[in-house]
């Protein structure tokens, strides 16, 4: 029996996909600690985790923003209060999350075997690639952030001993072992990736939270699920175009708005809608026709899994890179948030119920993600790697 840590940011687009991984290994005898935030105990305590807690800046109002350029000061708040922890723990790997960068630099202080777990696509540094692109574009229309973060993380590096790092030299670095949350045949430029790369695809795994969930209310048309994710969705005018594109249709309609939007001030909900802040996903896309959805990796794929099609509308971060994937896959249409319209809605909606060809796309991309091997697959490539290095 080894003893892994898990070192993760508080978002649940990059939690959910640890945890199966983290039952896995349990199960298999290895002892876990998992550091996150207070509001992940319950799940790191189901899947079988020792929790330990710390206080987090992306946790208070507007703390998330551009999360790779909050990375110097999060670490700066987290690092000081886990490091003797983890010192006392002394365990045989770490796993984390690209965008925790204290659980890495923790990894190098202490001389920790590390092991990166990625919830969306991979960067293998390549200039030419969407990634590079994608991040020139965030450059231009945020002057000077970037500049301003790498300078702080510079100093932050400088601080403890650490290489210089800067913030291309964040996204670009790679461990022996990185674990990709997307099948190969997702990932763009997938061919470019070497043998450190390994694509698990999604850990899907039932939650076991499905609660008073009303399932009947699926019965008696096809279903089509509405939701933006957990970070960014106080988006109020956009439910209510959902109402005025979808309400009296034969849809019946699942539509997840998050905790910030009070459903009694988004007027009459139709007849056919069911809305609430947060719904089981992964049962409801099991029966599920259609979904609208911001493009979240680990929604995508949750998606795939089940065969269903997707409206792609990105909120945040590398959720427009997701969304171009899509449409170049034929896996589903993408949309522009500053222009979606009530007609744009309900026109993709319908193409993707009535078009053979999405639907035909995205089974050939279910075959790819459930042959991927999941959290199974992680945990083999995890223990291998370790065993190899004691």
């Amino acid at each position: 029996m080894a003893r892994g840590v898990f070192f993760n940011v508080p978002l649940h687009g990059h939690v959910n996909a640890t945890l199966p991984v983290v039952r896995e290994l349990v199960n298999r005898g290895e002892e876990i600690s998992y550091y996150l935030t207070e509001a992940f105990r319950p799940q790191v305590e189901r899947a079988g985790g020792r929790f330990h807690g710390y206080d987090s800046t992306l946790e208070r109002p507007g703390g998330v923003g551009l999360l790779p350029a909050r990375m110097a000061g999060e670490s700066r708040h987290v690092l000081p209060q886990v490091l003797e922890a983890v010192r006392a723990e002394r365990p045989d790997y770490a796993v984390y999350d690209p965008m925790c960068l204290w659980g890495r630099m923790a990894a190098q202080l202490l001389g920790i075997p590390a092991i990166s777990f990625r919830p969306t696509v991979a960067n293998n540094g390549s200039p030419t690639g969407p990634f590079a692109a994608f991040m020139r574009n965030r450059a231009a229309l945020f002057p000077g952030v970037f500049e301003q973060a790498s300078k702080e993380l510079m100093a932050l590096m400088q601080e403890y001993g650490l290489p210089p790092l800067d913030i291309p030299r964040m996204l670009n670095h790679a461990e022996p072992l990185n674990l990709v949350c997307v099948p190969r045949a997702f990932q763009p430029q997938g061919d470019t990736f070497d043998e450190r790369f390994v694509f698990v695809g999604p850990s899907i795994q039932p939650r076991g939270d499905t609660g008073d969930f009303p399932f009947s209310h699926l019965e008696g048309g096809p279903v089509l699920y509405i939701s933006l994710g957990t970070v960014f969705n106080n988006w109020p005018d956009f439910y209510r175009m959902c109402f005025a594109a979808f309400g009296g249709t034969p849809w019946r309609v699942v539509l997840a708005t998050g905790h910030a939007v009070n459903a009694a001030q988004l007027g009459p909900i139709p007849d056919n809608f069911l809305v609430r802040p947060s719904v089981p996903q992964l049962e409801v896309l099991e029966r599920t026709s259609v979904f609208v959805t911001h493009g979240g990796a680990n929604s995508l794929m949750e998606a795939f899994h089940y065969g269903v099609p997707v409206v792609v509308i990105p909120q945040m971060a590398e959720q427009p890179l997701n969304a171009q994937r899509v449409a170049e896959l034929e896996l589903g249409l993408a949309l522009e948030k500053e222009t979606v319209t009530v007609e744009q809605l309900r026109q993709s909606v319908e193409r993707l119920s009535s078009e053979p060809a999405f639907r035909e796309k995205v089974r050939t991309m279910q075959q790819e993600v459930r042959a991927s091997g999941g959290y199974r697959r992680a945990v083999e490539a995890i223990l291998e790697l370790t065993r190899s290095s004691r």
